[in-house]
């Protein structure tokens, strides 16, 4: 019974802080992964930050792209 409600709870929690848009712009991706935009900036001159997409002059990131990233990017803590 408290698996089932923990789990419901991640689900709300989860659906709560999802952002309401699918792709994000540089600002809002930046945000997003609570680092700075000249971070993201660098990455994409230079390589090794999540993938994203050139819509014209326009440099977006979907939210599932950058959840992979922070995800592969994931240091289990030493016990």
């Amino acid at each position: 019974m408290e698996a089932r409600i923990e789990e419901r709870l991640d689900r709300i929690e989860a659906a709560l802080t999802a952002p309401s848009k699918e792709y994000l712009d540089v600002p809002q991706a930046a945000e997003f992964m609570g680092m700075s935009k000249v971070q993201l900036d660098l990455w994409r001159s230079k390589g090794g930050g999540p993938d994203y997409h050139k819509v014209g002059r326009k440099v977006l990131y979907s939210v599932a792209d950058l959840r992979a990233f922070m995800a592969s990017n994931r240091v289990e803590a030493m016990r």
